[in-house]
């Protein structure tokens, strides 16, 4: 097994505030190459599952936690 390629798991981003904070970390990064490029990809992929997953246009964020 010592040959074995590691395969970065990506972070499963399922809340804007999970968003938020992973763009927070992308910005504040010094990330380079392929490390970048997956990190975008994830912040990615989970912007447009959010936004296709809001049901309502007009739904202020936080608005369920008062």
């Amino acid at each position: 097994m010592e040959n074995a390629i590691a395969t970065p798991v990506l972070q499963v981003l399922q809340t804007v505030q999970d968003l938020d904070e992973a763009v927070r970390s992308y910005i504040a990064s010094d990330w380079q190459g392929e490390e970048l490029l997956r990190h975008w990809q994830e912040i990615r992929d989970a912007s447009l599952t959010l936004l296709n997953a809001e049901s309502d246009p007009f739904k202020v964020p936080g608005e369920d936690s008062y």
